[in-house]
């Protein structure tokens, strides 16, 4: 036992097969493209819709000329990431250099897959902060939580040096309404110009990492023919007739009108990222994407509104956002509720702020945990499957986006003090009024539909409205379609001292 727990990673062995393509291309007929990039601008796509948002990424693999690179918390062993993997692979076969870097959180289910895609020259995949025991990860930890409990939770995709996506969705099924478990609603954002250099050299700074582990160190090497057999079963799965693809070409080239043939907004924008650093505990202030945030986005003077699926604005952010409300600056959040929250042991630390910002006018809102969806999703109506009702309407709030006075943060940060202290977040600053408005003009029209709105009645205890959509609003008393063990089990695990590790 005393030599598991001494126990370290081994040496990173790492070394590139071929140094990083630095070629950059056209992905828009916008004749001041290159003026604007010359500004110092940014052109970008809010994408709020799943459809779009999965489309989009396909839209980058397959239009790629020299190199792809990918960093994500979580690849599943699913529909949408193998449909992702197949796109890359397809990509690899025309030429394109493949860089794919995915934390070592997301188990080890892929790690067959993985292998297999490693035998094809262009395409090279490494793991970060990996287990030490990855079969036997229980034992990482009892010995080696400090190391573990530090995790890459970046989301990026760069097509060529030229042209990126971020925000908030892992690669899988429930986060593009393709799961018939549960959907998240999310957000993530589309962008071209000046800020995708720094978003490709924070991506070389995780890539060359000591903490990126090869997968042929990790794994093994695999064997010529593995990557054979499984280009062939994903031709297989390209054969069965469903209009998956027809719906997916549908997607792209509405992306592409949107990229050659229509206004495309630009703007000032700064790709943020904690360094790699954070990872091991050893990153300085300006190495942290929120202080990079607050020096980009200054303080409030007008108004905050804050989307967070795991809120837990601890003392201090309390204190913060309470001064702002005292100060005659709006400020609006929304997060989950009990009952929407995939992670409950969260809300356990967030119930407790509830009531302190809600007597300083903050106005708080709760995502519901089932969202009616009247329209089929993307998915059903391109495999021909019916996702149960129950799963299908199942919903969890997995957006992370602020905005403070004409600047809008998209990325993948919680308001929480694990995003802030001890994963690695990634994210896109714009400066824009126009985007602003449109996210504030959103929140306006739909709050009331998708949330619970809560109030101190007039004996200070917290009241949640739910406005029907025939007018009616019903009030409850508790949080809404929990069980009165759910509650107390918040209740009582929010005595423990772990509020740093949410």
């Amino acid at each position: 036992m005393l030599g598991i727990g001494g126990c370290s990673l081994p040496p990173n062995q790492n070394h590139d097969r071929s140094n990083s393509l630095h070629t950059k291309t056209k992905w828009t007929n916008d004749p001041q493209a290159d003026l604007n990039i010359e500004k110092g601008l940014t052109a970008f796509l809010a994408l709020d819709d799943a459809f779009l948002s999965i489309a989009s990424r396909i839209h980058l693999i397959r239009n790629a000329k020299h190199q792809l690179d990918l960093q994500y918390y979580i690849w599943n062993d699913d529909a949408i990431g193998n449909m992702m993997l197949h796109e890359l692979l397809k990509a690899a076969d025309r030429g394109v250099k493949v860089r794919l870097l995915i934390d070592d959180q997301n188990g080890i289910k892929l790690d067959k897959t993985l292998k297999a895609l490693t035998q094809h020259p262009n395409f090279e995949i490494r793991i970060f902060n990996p287990y030490k025991f990855r079969h036997l990860r229980f034992i990482d930890y009892v010995f080696r939580l400090k190391q573990i409990n530090h995790r890459m939770h970046n989301k990026l995709t760069i097509a060529d040096h030229s042209i990126a996506v971020t925000g908030g969705r892992n690669i899988s099924s429930e986060y593009f309404e393709a799961s018939d478990q549960f959907q998240f609603s999310d957000m993530d954002i589309l962008f071209y110009g000046k800020a995708v250099d720094r978003a490709e050299q924070v991506f070389d700074e995780f890539w060359s990492d000591k903490l990126s582990y090869s997968t042929e160190q990790l794994m093994g090497s695999g064997m010529p023919q593995q990557l054979e057999s499984l280009r062939n079963s994903y031709k297989a799965l390209d054969q069965v007739d469903t209009p998956t693809e027809d719906k997916l070409e549908a997607a792209q080239d509405y992306l592409k009108l949107r990229l050659q043939n229509y206004p495309i907004q630009w703007a000032k924008a700064h790709f943020v990222a904690d360094h790699p650093n954070k990872a091991l505990g050893q990153a300085k202030d300006q190495e942290l994407l929120y202080a990079q945030v607050l020096k980009i986005m200054g303080k409030p003077e007008q108004h905050m509104e804050l989307v967070s699926a795991y809120f837990v604005p601890t003392k201090q952010g309390t204190t913060y956002l309470n001064q702002l409300s005292k100060d005659g600056i709006q400020v609006r959040v929304l997060t989950n509720s009990l009952v929407a929250n995939d992670v409950a042991l969260v809300h356990s630390f967030y119930s407790q702020y509830r009531k302190p910002l809600l007597q300083s006018g903050v106005q708080l809102y709760e995502f519901k945990p089932n969202i009616e969806r009247k329209k089929r999703t993307w998915y059903e109506i391109a495999t021909g499957s019916v996702i149960p009702v129950k799963g299908k309407n199942r919903s969890s709030l997995h957006a992370k986006f602020f905005d403070v006075d004409g600047k809008v943060f998209i990325g993948s940060f919680n308001f929480d003090p694990r995003s802030a202290h001890l994963n690695t977040e990634v994210g896109l600053v714009v400066e824009s009024d126009h985007l602003q408005d449109q996210i504030t003009a959103m929140l306006d029209q739909h709050l009331l539909q998708v949330a619970y709105q809560l109030k101190l009645n007039q004996n200070g205890n917290i009241v949640w409205y739910e406005h029907k959509e025939n007018g009616e609003v019903v009030e409850h008393h508790h949080d809404p379609e929990s069980t009165r063990f759910q509650r107390f089990t918040m209740h009582f695990v929010s005595y423990f001292p772990v509020e740093w590790m949410m």
